[in-house]
């Protein structure tokens, strides 16, 4: 096996190993020694894959872009631009929602900007982007306010889940609501602006 497909393969049974005990054991109760031993790697093989905080981001934005890649590739058939919005983000608030735990670490981890994520990354074009052609309609050009509010938008998606995340001992079910009534409030602006 070529040395580029070796390291490929051991970074994705570090990050596997990782994402198990993360979930059967929790963040702070898992070890590098333990992902290392669960894996059947020394602990500088992990470390060269990551430091904890680092394997976390990772196997969070693994899951992430997993999600992203298994959306349709047309957008939602909702009946408002606020469900056509809610479709595009819900499998990464049901992401949240069924690994809270992990989710609050994520959060704090990206937060305290120690690690960079495709959530705040690659995500945010992409995201920003569907969400301007979902505002712009059957507009041959967005307009730069549907742009600004695409924007606003995904700051307000990112925003939700922060601060979800960040209310310990806090139920993250109450996301999908949280993020519904902050998406209308954003979309009246358009419909009645100041």
């Amino acid at each position: 096996m070529p040395r580029r497909d070796s390291r490929n393969a051991t970074r994705a049974r570090v990050l596997a190993a990782a994402d198990r005990l993360f979930v059967e054991r929790g963040f702070a109760a898992t070890t590098v020694r333990e992902i290392a031993t669960a894996c059947e790697v020394s602990v500088g093989t992990v470390m060269s894959v990551g430091d904890k905080e680092s394997l976390l981001v990772q196997v969070f934005d693994q899951h992430v872009a997993q999600l992203q890649s298994r959306r349709p590739a047309s957008e939602p058939a909702a009946s408002s631009d606020t469900e056509r919005i809610l479709a595009l983000v819900a499998p990464i608030v049901e992401l949240y929602i069924e690994r809270a735990e992990l989710a609050r670490t994520y959060a704090s981890i990206l937060v305290g900007a120690r690690h960079s994520s495709i959530l705040i990354d690659e995500l945010a074009a992409q995201l920003i982007e569907e969400f301007t052609g979902i505002l712009a309609g059957d507009q041959p050009r967005p307009s730069p306010e549907d742009r600004a509010l695409a924007t606003a938008l995904y700051h307000a998606f990112v925003g939700v889940l922060y601060t979800g995340a960040a209310r310990p001992g806090a139920s993250l079910q109450q996301l999908p609501e949280t993020l519904r009534s902050t998406v209308t409030a954003l979309l009246t602006t358009r419909e009645h602006p100041c």
